[in-house]
C-alpha cells in the first residue's frame, strides 16, 4: 500500500503553511482575508498555499457568495479515513 500522506506532510514543512493550517484549525474557519491579516502575507501569496493545502486533501474549501471560507479536512482524501494530521 501506497502511503500518500506525505503531501499533506510536504504541505505542513512550509513554515508559512504549518502557521495557516494552525490558524485555520485555532478558528475552526477562516476566510482569505482573516488568514492574510494573521499571517501578515499578501493575499496572493496566501491564495496559493491555501490552493496547494486545499489541493493535498489538508483543507475544505466553501464558496459563500465571493467569500471563500477554509477548514480543516477531518478526513483523510486517499483512504477516507480520519486524518491523522488533523
Amino acid at each position: 500500500m501506497k502511503i500518500l500522506c506525505s503531501e499533506c506532510f510536504k504541505n505542513l514543512g512550509v513554515a508559512s503553511r504549518a502557521e495557516i493550517y494552525n490558524f485555520i484549525k485555532s478558528s475552526l474557519k477562516a476566510s482569505v482575508s482573516e488568514v492574510t491579516r494573521y499571517v501578515k502575507l499578501r493575499q496572493p501569496t496566501v491564495s496559493y498555499h491555501l490552493k496547494e493545502m486545499t489541493e493535498s486533501g489538508l483543507l475544505c474549501r466553501q464558496k459563500n457568495g465571493r467569500q471563500v471560507v477554509y477548514s480543516i479536512n477531518t478526513i483523510c482524501p486517499h483512504s477516507k479515513t480520519k486524518c491523522i494530521v488533523a
